[in-house]
Order: structure tokens, then C-alpha cells, then sequence
């Protein structure tokens, strides 16, 4: 088994490990149960963010990507994101199970450098947070490079946040 084959097969081990337990460090009462036979998680870089299916999708985010996040939010700011759910980043899409993104209900950023610069100098805590943790971290997880503006190419604030017009 490559390392790649092995990631992803102990990936599907810890994501189902960790979903086999009631929330209090001990099993479900045995029994018998239906059940089930669930593709093991993947993602990139095995296969590519664009070339999952939404289930897919679906199951690397709630393995891989949500833990991450809510374990960077929590650390920038722990009161503020205590809740952390699907609906921290995805909002009211979370719910209705459609997961768009971009979300309108994040903070609207800026539609120009002189935007930005402002907001950086008004929130410098928070943007160093979205720029050196959040937008780098996101990219890696999805298997894309950083949003490049020569190219206009890769993961960007504008994949979670709106532009204001």
C-alpha cells in the first residue's frame, strides 16, 4: 500500500472510529444494528476537490476541513466561535443542505486595494488570522494553490466571502 492509499485508508478508519462512539467516550450499546457499507473518505490530493461528488464532499469536509477549522477558530478566538458548526462558514446553506459558498452573511470584503488596505489597518488581528491561517490552511485541504492575482487562479477570500459592489 503507497502512502497516499495508506492516508486515505487510515483517514476512513479515524473518521469511522470517531463517529462509532455516543459522544461519551464509550460505544454503542451492541446489538443488532443495519448496516451499512460506507465509501472511506477521500479527497486531495487522491482524488480532486472539483471531481468529487457532493457526498464526497460532503464526508471530507465533516472529516478533514471542519475539525481543522474549528480548531484554528477556536484558538484565534474561542468565545466568539465556542458554537462552531457548518454554519460558521457555510450559514443559512448549512441548514437547507445546499452548502453554497461564497456566503453572504460572512463580513463583505472590500472591491479594491484601497478597501483592503483600510480593512487591514482597521482589523489587522483578523485578516492576519484569514491570511497567514485560514485562506492558506483551506487551500491545502482542497488541494489547490493559493489564490494568485497575476493569474487570477487558486483558493481566495472570495471562495467564503462576498465583494462588496
Amino acid at each position: 500500500m503507497n502512502g497516499k492509499a495508506f492516508f486515505v485508508f487510515a483517514l476512513g478508519i479515524a473518521a469511522s472510529t470517531s463517529c462509532a462512539t455516543s459522544g461519551t467516550g464509550t460505544p454503542p450499546p451492541s446489538g443488532p444494528t443495519e448496516t451499512t457499507t460506507a465509501a472511506p473518505v477521500v479527497g486531495p490530493p487522491t482524488i480532486a476537490w472539483s471531481a468529487m461528488s457532493k457526498d464526497q464532499k460532503k464526508a471530507f469536509m465533516k472529516a478533514v476541513v471542519a475539525p481543522k477549522a474549528k480548531e484554528m477558530f477556536l484558538a484565534f478566538d474561542s468565545s466568539r466561535y465556542a458554537n462552531f458548526s457548518c454554519a460558521t462558514c457555510h450559514g443559512d446553506s448549512a441548514n437547507d443542505g445546499s452548502f453554497k459558498m461564497p456566503n453572504p452573511r460572512l463580513p463583505v470584503l472590500p472591491n479594491s486595494p484601497d478597501g483592503f488596505k483600510r480593512l487591514m489597518a482597521d482589523k489587522p488581528t483578523a485578516m492576519e488570522f484569514m491570511s497567514k491561517q485560514v485562506k492558506p490552511t483551506m487551500a491545502q485541504l482542497l488541494g489547490q494553490p493559493e489564490f494568485n492575482p497575476e493569474t487570477r487562479t487558486g483558493f481566495g477570500c472570495m471562495e467564503c466571502h462576498t465583494m462588496a459592489k
